[in-house]
């Protein structure tokens, strides 16, 4: 299998499963770290976790897209979910209030460390599939080494950086599904 596994949308954007283990035997408990290419650099997705994890986390958001269970609100498309997820965390680290809808809840796959930033979602617009790679405010409970870094909420909300936004077709879908369910099969997660 080697210690790449490639998710490719097209030439210039794919993300990358990297093993951090040279073991011939995969099993569940292998940390990867996943980035996105495009051209304009590269993004760390998913940083030094379980290889299960972030499979079965992906296999699932991509059957439930396929089945176009991920219906994302109109509200949200323009600026992107990521814009109001950030929104919505802000509002929970600092009000404490817990009687707020996450609107993104449905649609996460991955979240990056807070050092890193990152966040991916799955979701449908109508019959369509979109994955959504977007910046997250990194200052809620640290403050970074460079003080020339640090941002107020404010300051990054206006500013805030969809990294990308793929709209995949079915065929696309399927061949990712398929990889997923594929290495959860080898990894025991799924009966043949």
């Amino acid at each position: 299998m080697g210690d790449v596994i490639e998710f490719k949308y097209s030439d210039s954007k794919y993300m990358k499963l990297f093993l951090s283990s040279e073991e011939k035997n995969i099993n569940p408990y292998i940390n990867v770290s996943i980035k996105y290419f495009n051209d304009r650099g590269e993004y760390e997705l998913f940083t030094n976790d379980f290889i299960s994890e972030a499979i079965k986390t992906l296999n699932y958001s991509l059957t439930k897209a396929l089945n176009f269970e991920l219906q994302m609100n109109n509200e949200y498309i323009e600026r992107g979910i990521g814009f109001y997820h950030n929104m919505y965390s802000h509002e929970l680290w600092t009000d404490d209030n817990l009687d707020i809808d996450d609107p993104a809840e449905n649609f996460i796959v991955w979240s990056s460390s807070s050092d890193i930033g990152i966040q991916t979602y799955i979701y449908n617009i109508q019959d369509e599939i979109y994955f959504e790679i977007s910046r997250t405010y990194k200052w809620h409970s640290d403050y970074p080494d460079d003080e020339t870094e640090y941002q107020t909420f404010e300051e990054y909300i206006n500013q805030h950086e969809i990294i990308d936004v793929l709209k995949i077709n079915q065929e696309i879908a399927l061949k990712w599904n398929k990889k997923c369910t594929d290495l959860l099969k080898m990894l025991k997660f799924m009966q043949p």
